[in-house]
């Protein structure tokens, strides 16, 4: 043995050894392997997102980047373990929720835009409420109060409700009604309704800015006790912009009769009002809660929507693929997959043993290492296992195997023609080097294809995985068949097993 060589297996010990700690022991913050949602159970959803015309290519990956994080982030927030967020395509996002098994919960993290801003009632030039009913008599609507120009919200004060028109500037400059999702509305459809409508405007302070979530520094679900009994609630805290723009809402706001819409500061998140209590202070100094019916449950969420903001682009609803798989059959899944890998294992090893003898041997040890080192990296990166990845997986143990098959069988011919263990073993091995490149290049290159393709489908994270794992498998099989298996059999050369050659040869190669 040279100094070379027990370098090289020093190196490999060490690698192994760290492999294999990080299989047994939590490192860099991982416990255990990522599983999918086919084998641990979960929400598959699948959102469109709309970009504005003219969008660049490079804008659209800005937006994609920055609503995954805010996707990420309200999910984290929700308890949700391990939650994978992608992009797919250039214009979808695809949300993994492992463990979680409340689609309905987990769209409504996904579609809230969680857009929080104020509002107050429109007053006319006597101070009286503006209400619907105000504009519909018009003949031509027109703002009643012209020094606000934004949209009008019309809605009763109450909780938990959509506002039932908006009036709004079309792009011809002419006033229009529309509904919620912007579609053209016949307000007068609405008459029996319109006097008790308020008309909300944009709350802003002294320098025109509206109070919106943006100027939010901190949101928190809290639980406030009552006179009677207590209720969830939300609370806030602005940055010093909004402490300031908030006081001087407040302070116009409280001036107004008691008891009144007027003295109302309404909260919208999602153009629906959520509470609207009445200022009774003409200062705050930066800190607010607000009131809406919430449960625990949906007060965490709020201020779950409120910390991580609105998305940057809309997704279009409802989702274009979304599945459920129950854990159960998840389970059910791993250990089939356990089974058909043990089964597989026992096969290789048995074949190896049987036909190759002392090579097949190293190769098994080599294969040990194979299996130690890419289920470390697939913890460690990491790689989220799927069904069809702990396919590719198994498969790539077969091709580690090919690898030192095309070995054995060139140190066969060469041990044939007479040459000691170390010459064969050169030989062998730099002359199956071409083919083992050759095929592994062409499968590395299926590989590619099959994960670009299930980056452009719906519901490809199966193509993905198995493609993933096929290619992580190939390129450490690679390593440990032209590596590590020879260095094992390196150990042999000049010593009294390596004399005999034909330990090293197959049953047909025997001298």
């Amino acid at each position: 043995m040279n100094k070379r060589n027990i370098t090289i297996l020093i190196i490999l010990i060490a690698v192994l050894a760290f492999a294999v700690s990080a299989l047994v022991f939590p490192l860099f913050g991982r416990d255990n392997l990522q599983l999918g949602l086919d084998l641990k159970g979960g929400v598959l959803l699948e959102y469109q997102v709309q970009f504005p015309e003219g969008t660049s290519e490079a804008q659209k990956a800005t937006m994609l980047d920055e609503a995954k994080e805010i996707i990420r982030s309200r999910i984290d927030e929700f308890g949700v373990t391990e939650p994978i967020v992608q992009s797919i395509g250039g214009e979808r996002i695809s949300i993994q929720l492992p463990g979680f098994t409340d689609i309905e919960q987990a769209k409504s993290l996904v579609e809230e835009t969680g857009y929080l801003e104020f509002r107050e009632v429109e007053l006319d030039s006597e101070g009286n409420p503006v209400t619907l009913d105000t504009y519909l008599k018009m003949e031509q609507p027109a703002f009643v109060n012209t020094n606000e120009t934004g949209d009008r919200y019309f809605v009763t004060i109450g909780q938990n409700i959509p506002t039932a028109a908006i009036l709004t500037t079309n792009s011809e400059g002419e006033l229009t009604f529309v509904d919620i999702d912007g579609n053209p509305l016949d307000a007068s459809t609405l008459q029996s309704a319109a006097a008790s409508l308020y008309s909300w405007i944009a709350a802003r302070g002294n320098n025109g800015v509206q109070l919106t979530g943006a100027l939010l520094s901190k949101a928190e679900a809290d639980v406030q006790t009552q006179t009677v009994g207590s209720q969830a609630v939300v609370k806030i805290a602005w940055n010093n912009e909004g402490t300031t723009i908030f006081d001087n809402i407040a302070a116009r706001l409280y001036v107004r009769p008691d008891n009144s819409a007027q003295r109302c500061l309404g909260i919208f998140l999602d153009e629906k009002m959520i509470s609207a209590p009445k200022i009774l202070d003409n200062s705050y100094e930066g800190v607010a809660v607000i009131e809406g019916g919430f449960t625990m449950e949906s007060a965490k969420q709020l201020a779950n929507f409120l910390k991580s903001g609105s998305l940057p682009i809309p997704v279009q609803k409802p989702a274009i693929y979304e599945q459920v798989v129950s854990a159960t059959l998840g389970a059910n899944f791993i250990n089939y997959s356990v089974e058909a890998g043990i089964v597989a294992l026992i096969l290789i090893i048995a074949f190896m043993l049987f036909y190759y003898r002392m090579s097949g041997l190293m190769a098994i040890l080599a294969l040990m290492f194979y299996g130690a080192v890419v289920l470390a990296i697939f913890k460690l990166v990491p790689v989220t296992l799927s069904l069809a990845g702990i396919g590719g997986f198994i498969l790539s143990f077969g091709m580690a195997v090919d690898a030192n098959i095309l070995n054995f069988e060139r140190m066969k011919e060469e041990i044939r023609l007479g040459k000691a263990l170390g010459s064969a073993i050169d030989y062998g091995f730099r002359r199956a080097w071409l083919a083992i490149r050759d095929s592994n290049i062409t499968t590395l290159i299926a590989c590619v294809v099959l994960y670009w393709i299930g980056n452009t489908v719906i519901a490809g994270d199966a193509v993905k995985g198995f493609a993933l794992t096929l290619a992580i498998g190939i390129i450490v099989s690679m390593f440990s068949a032209l590596i590590v298996t020879r260095v094992l059999l390196n150990l042999f050369v000049g010593t009294k097993a390596g004399m005999h050659t034909s330990w090293f040869s197959t049953w047909s190669g025997r001298k």
